[in-house]
């Protein structure tokens, strides 16, 4: 047996990779164990056994000895592995009444399970409640042929902890739905300092001015491991003052830049803030010179930077075709190069450089530009990660995050990755795939500011209260990854109670905002979303939304909602040139059992109410598109509930279609009126059509004035839900968004 007695902990998770290299052909074959709260004698563990077929699990105690063992739980959750494959197991340990023993286990390169699959609650007079280390153990059944188990990637995490599964739309488990209170519009931050402004985004790097408490930790970025952390003798690194602070510090990173990793591990909360006024970046380049002329281009020799651009959410797993077309097909590659602040573009050979453009000669350990670097700064992105954050309560703010070499495996540049983490007034920008992506309970971004990352601004996944507020989020997937799985501005998967409300999602590279995988209770509000190439707002096989008092103008399709129900559309304004809103309801149905009355996975209860919904000239043929794709539902019968809206069109003919919609079994019915409109699917009858001058303005977003004053339509009362959400008195009738459009 190997243990870990250094580490003594009472809530835990364990995990490792385990295999066998000979499959077992006789007897009960090679049992691999992950203990937790062990002294030696007594311990909780989780058993994988590899049998002549399939992997067993089994949850057991040991009550003073080996010889004593309780078996609590045996399963058979994989019931083939084929040769050559290797088991991922999972051992969590939480609670003292009762001790709660949570196991899981699946074929590596497989998705995680959502869900444990052994589970028990340890009521007896025997439970084990006091600390102890985290051990693995081997066994050998007497009746099977001797054997070597292998034993890799082990890691011991604070409980709460659990990697987050790929955020895609792979159907896993989320939260199961709780009763939530009635909603309330999250107020806007109140400024913590003097001199914070009242902008959308980040403060500019440098211009915040966080007070300095007595006792807190100083850093300058020198890169060393030196100083005593005082104001008059500053630690040399940031990483260095995380090491050495005890959990309840502040860190204060005095201005510069810190080209460095940094780590807050298990049981610390730091808050870690730039000083007072000083600019502070975290930059993954660094910068390159020793350049040698060759050709018309220029070669580093001695480059050994290299990083993993195999691009999957799982490591070592290649899903490049799944992400990357040919587009830019060298998207997941991290290598980033840069001459005077200017991005060049990598590619496939050395043979193919020209002047604004890189090659890594990974072979030969060159790095080769065409751009004259002569009397230039050129740097080159050297670090693949900034922040990695398991400790709860941890608040970030005040600081940059640039050019890190983050692979997409990595999940993000930063990443949340525990219960309880702030970021605000941060600027984390062009780094290679993600900037942010966080997972565990309550998420606070506010006033961040992602743009330019190669892949992603920010991604969420299997939490439980996320709040991104008054940030910015532009021009991300600057890589032109394809659209799906994961890409553009916003996407938050498994998530139950999200608020999204007073940002500025603009010109990302695929969706604006986008809910996926069994999210529930969700709150988009008071948002700016523009320019986006897919889909402005986007929610898809989830549950309970509110959408409201949002402006959405040049997304190339405003709002979509696929399998989605419960989903209120209230007061926003829709303005687009292609396509402005898309129901859909496909083949998909919610496959966790548990989820199945919350979270259906079935387009229902759709209700758009108050809205301005502009098309433009140079529409789509279907500038409002209803689809079901099983050839089933028509008309009323999709679930989908319009009126009291306004809808805008050149004229009578422009764009030829008002709508096509749903129609059974001849799949869709385009339809030209309003009226017609209304026939097929009983709604809209209190809606209105305008026609002649547009009727949104293009620069502005602003509806106009004679239209809110008498917008022709029969406007509906605002329901409580809505109103509380928003922050306006229930029943009140007024068509568009309440607020400004934020700038």
């Amino acid at each position: 047996m190997q243990s870990l007695r250094t580490v003594s902990a009472t809530d835990a998770t364990v995990s490792a990779t385990v295999w066998p290299e000979q499959a077992t052909t006789a007897g009960n074959g090679s049992t691999v164990s992950l203990g937790l709260r062990s002294d030696g004698k007594y311990s909780y563990q989780a058993r994988v056994r590899f049998g002549k077929t399939g992997v067993n699990l089994w949850l057991s105690r040991y009550d003073g000895a080996s010889s004593k063992e309780v078996v609590l739980q045996s399963i058979k959750p994989i019931k083939d592995l084929p040769a050559g494959k290797h088991v991922r197991a999972e051992f969590s340990l939480t609670g003292t009444s009762p001790v709660q023993l949570r196991a899981r286990i699946w074929i590596e390169g497989s998705a995680q399970p959502a869900q444990w699959q052994a589970s028990y609650d340890d009521a007896s007079a025997q439970r084990i409640t006091r600390a102890g280390y985290p051990s693995i153990a081997t066994y050998l059944s007497g009746t099977s042929p001797a054997n070597t188990v292998r034993v890799d990637d082990v890691s011991v995490a604070d409980a709460a902890s659990t990697p987050a599964p790929a955020p895609t739309s792979t159907p896993t488990a989320s939260p199961t739905p709780t009763a939530s209170p009635t909603p309330t519009k999250t107020p806007t931050p109140t400024p913590t300092t003097p001199g914070t402004s009242s902008a959308v985004g980040s403060l500019p790097v440098g211009k915040a001015t966080y007070a300095v408490p007595a006792g807190a930790i100083h850093v300058v970025p020198k890169g060393t491991e030196t100083g005593s952390g005082t104001a008059a003798d500053p630690y040399g690194s940031a990483a260095y003052a995380v090491s050495k602070a005890p959990s309840g510090s502040t860190i204060v990173l005095h201005g510069g830049t810190y080209r460095e990793y940094v780590y807050v591990g298990f049981n610390k909360a730091l808050t870690i803030q730039a000083y007072p006024g000083e600019a502070v970046w975290f930059d993954g380049s660094s910068p390159v010179t020793g350049w040698t002329k060759s050709g018309s281009t220029w070669v580093k020799t001695g480059w050994t930077h290299l990083f993993d651009h195999k691009v999957s959410f799982t490591a070592g797993q290649d899903d490049t075709d799944r992400f990357v077309d040919d587009t830019n097909p060298l998207a997941g590659y991290p290598d980033q190069v840069w001459v005077n602040d200017t991005a060049l573009r990598q590619v496939a050979s050395a043979g193919a450089v020209t002047a604004g453009t890189f090659y890594v000669d990974e072979a030969g350990k060159r790095l080769v530009i065409g751009s004259d670097p002569t009397g230039k700064s050129v740097e080159a992105s050297t670090t693949a990660r900034a922040f990695k954050i398991q400790g709860k309560h941890t608040t970030l703010r005040g600081f940059g995050v640039q050019r890190y070499a983050t692979t997409v495996s990595m999940m993000g540049t930063v990443t949340a990755e525990v219960d309880d983490i702030t970021l605000e007034n941060m600027v984390v920008r062009d780094n290679a795939t993600i900037g942010v992506f966080g997972w565990n309970d309550d998420k606070n971004f506010r006033r961040v500011t992602l743009s330019g990352n190669g892949l992603m601004g920010l991604g969420v996944n299997n939490a439980v209260r996320v709040n991104l507020t008054d940030s910015i989020i532009a021009g991300n997937n600057e890589q032109q990854f394809k659209p799906a799985p994961a890409s553009g501005g916003v996407k938050i998967t498994n998530a139950n109670t999200a608020r999204i409300e007073g940002n500025i999602v603009t010109d990302n590279i695929g969706a604006g905002v986008w809910f996926d995988v069994s999210s529930y209770d969700l709150h988009v509000t008071g948002n700016t979303v523009t320019g986006n190439t897919t889909t402005g707002i986007q929610v898809e096989i989830s549950e309970k939304a509110i959408i409201a008092d949002n402006y959405l103008s040049k997304n190339v399709l405003g709002m979509k909602i696929i399998n989605s129900g419960n989903v209120q559309i209230w007061n926003n304004t829709i303005n687009t040139g292609m396509r402005a809103l898309s129901f859909a309801q496909d083949e998909r149905r919610q496959p966790t059992s548990a989820l199945k009355a919350s979270i259906p996975w079935v387009l229902d209860t759709v209700t758009v109410r108050n809205n301005v919904i502009s098309y433009g000239t140079d529409s789509s043929t279907c500038p409002m598109l209803a689809q079901d794709s099983e050839l089933k539902l028509s008309g009323a019968g999709l679930g989908v509930s319009m009126d009291s809206n306004v809808y805008y069109r050149r004229d009578s003919s422009t764009p030829a279609n008002m709508a096509c919609w749903a129609n059974g079994a001849a799949g869709t019915k385009s339809v030209k009126t309003l009226a017609e409109l209304g026939d097929l699917t009983g709604n809209d009858k209190s809606s209105a059509l305008w026609t002649g001058d547009p009727i949104v303005s293009s620069s502005t977003l602003a509806v106009r004035s004679d239209v809110i004053a008498a917008p022709r339509a029969v406007l509906a009362a605002l329901p409580s839900s809505v109103a509380t959400s928003i922050g306006v008195a229930t029943g009140t009738k007024r068509l568009g968004p309440f607020t400004q459009p934020l700038k």
